[in-house]
């Protein structure tokens, strides 16, 4: 991938569907007009992926925010701030959460 701003662009939009692309943008824009932090939160990753249809694990990956169910259960890490169980999180990361937070950090890179 070339970790220029075109590049990162044109890797995004190849590799993820409209609507993905349009729930990362809107909880990233409600997140930076709500939220003091001006980054998403986990209940607006909940909030965002269900009206947008996406999957909330990997859209909380954009945001570091790693989501795994075990035993019906949301099991959440913040593997920005290197919570308690980041290193489990990240060993644990789906293929599509890994894309994500992947692609989020190359994008932080390049900003």
């Amino acid at each position: 991938m070339d970790l220029t701003e075109e590049g990162l662009l044109g890797y995004y939009l190849a590799s993820f569907d409209d609507r993905t692309r349009a729930a990362h943008y809107a909880t990233l824009a409600f997140a930076a007009a709500t939220e003091p932090t001006r980054w998403p939160t986990i209940p607006m990753v909940r909030r965002f992926a269900r009206l947008f249809g996406v999957s909330m694990s990997e859209l909380g990956a954009w945001f570091g925010l790693m989501c795994r169910i075990d035993r019906g259960k949301e099991l959440w890490v913040d593997v920005l701030r290197n919570a308690p169980g980041t290193d489990d999180a990240k060993r644990l990361m789906t293929r599509k959460q890994s894309r994500a937070f992947g692609t989020m950090l190359a994008m932080l890179e390049v900003a």
